[in-house]
């Protein structure tokens, strides 16, 4: 029943793409398919690209609900359906920021599979009427995931994936006798928290973690206290949401730096949560402090500007900026606070988003994490190691901590925010700049 539902609204989704106006477009086309073997030799022909309509959770390891068996085929890229829902001029956007970071435009041919046949069938279709593809470039695997988990293909998944949770798995915590602490992250008094969020979770404002002038991240022995008085202590499993990913990343790095064990990311944020139908409640949540924090050794998550300076001039260790191009190349400071210009001499870009408060090259369309794979193509022109020294900044740490943490999902253990970013650096006026 749940199938034939979700089949009806993805016809009307591409009957909406399409228009009233274009009733040719709206009979389904027909493609060209590929059975196991030939899949089988796809995924070892790197030319063609393999196209992954799932969820995003189903595609980077979390169980899907028809199959129990999470992951994708290997070597796929990710373009989740459900972001096809987007408002058309929104989705129009960022459809060449996911092309271009998939290599959909310069492949050879595309080769699409989802839970079933009518799903890659829709996208392929969408690719076509919308977007230019011929019928030609595009094949669909009828079989789907579970055919080819039936026929005993291999199984990828994204590396960590269980830092990064869903909402289902969320709503299992909170059933259990002790679940997770749960924080609700933004900047202010949170008027949205009050009126809704996620049940037991408790607020934070991101000003008890940071501070003026330049909105560094406060003194250990403040977090320390500030985070006991939250119920949070070394031993606690934490999940962290936001309705921006990248506040939520903020606070992910606080905890992961004081020495927290095992820290979540809800993936999507209170977006998700919401769009996938699970309850709310309204309020405030008075959260129960801890006596104890725990002694287990503090992480390295942070970098300062003298540690800057000395991998400015270590060519093995590189400065990666995530600011958005404009900021990146000069033409504006990002920010209302920041009069100063440029970057910092010798960064290098490592994608962003159009302005200081988007990442739409880290965040899907639905506000999900970007497939692994994407935003490893950010840095490879640097050809780093699990031990490579990376360290991001940005204005004042947000969208720092964000590709921070999706380094860390990578398997970068070295990778570090400069927490003062260009606002630090640039308020000392000794200190060099460049722009274009």
């Amino acid at each position: 029943m749940f199938r034939c539902v979700k089949h009806i609204i993805y016809l009307c989704l591409f009957i909406a793409l399409s228009g009233c106006d274009q009733q040719k477009n709206i009979q389904m086309s027909a493609f060209d398919l590929v059975d196991q073997q030939k899949m089988m030799t796809l995924v070892n022909d790197h030319d063609w690209v393999l196209v992954d309509v799932r969820s995003s959770d189903w595609f980077n390891g979390w169980p899907s609900d028809n199959t129990g068996v999470g992951g994708h085929i290997p070597g796929a890229r990710n373009f989740d359906l459900n972001w096809l829902l987007n408002e058309r001029d929104e989705l129009n956007k960022l459809t060449e920021r996911l092309f271009q970071s998939k290599g959909m435009r310069k492949a050879p041919g595309i080769v699409i599979y989802g839970s079933d046949q009518y799903e890659a069938q829709v996208l392929a279709d969408w690719l076509v009427a919308e977007q230019g593809f011929e019928n030609s470039d595009i094949r669909i695997f009828p079989f789907g995931f579970s055919g080819w988990l039936k026929f005993g293909g291999d199984v990828e998944t994204m590396p960590s994936y269980t830092r990064l949770v869903p909402p289902v798995w969320l709503d299992k915590q909170l059933q259990k006798p002790q679940p997770p602490v749960i924080l609700d992250v933004s900047y202010g008094a949170g008027i949205r928290y009050r009126l809704t969020h996620i049940p037991q979770a408790v607020h934070v404002d991101t000003s008890w973690i940071e501070s003026k002038p330049l909105w560094n991240v406060i003194p250990d022995n403040e977090l320390q206290q500030t985070l006991k008085r939250l119920g949070i202590s070394q031993d606690k499993q934490v999940v962290v949401y936001s309705e921006d990913m990248t506040a939520a990343a903020r606070m992910v790095s606080v905890l992961d730096a004081m020495g927290v064990g095992d820290v979540r990311l809800l993936n999507g944020g209170f977006k998700a949560w919401v769009e996938q139908g699970y309850i709310v409640q309204s309020g405030w949540v008075t959260p129960e402090p801890v006596e104890i924090f725990g002694t287990a050794a503090f992480s390295d998550v942070w970098v300062d500007t003298e540690r800057v300076k000395a991998i400015l001039n270590d060519d093995s260790e590189h400065l990666i900026s995530v600011r958005s191009w404009r900021e990146f190349t000069g033409k504006n400071s990002g920010y209302s606070y920041i009069n100063a210009k440029g970057r910092i001499p010798g960064a290098v870009w490592g994608h962003s988003g159009t302005d200081p408060y988007s990442m739409q090259d880290y965040i899907n369309p639905d506000g999900t994490l970007r497939e692994i794979r994407d935003i490893a193509t950010y840095w490879q022109q640097l050809s780093p190691t699990e031990d490579t020294v990376m360290a991001f900044y940005c204005g004042t740490g947000w969208r720092a901590s964000l590709s921070w943490f999706a380094a860390r999902l990578l398997g970068y253990e070295n990778a570090r925010i400069y927490d003062g970013g260009w606002m630090e650096w640039s308020s000392d006026s000794r200190r060099p700049r460049e722009a274009g």
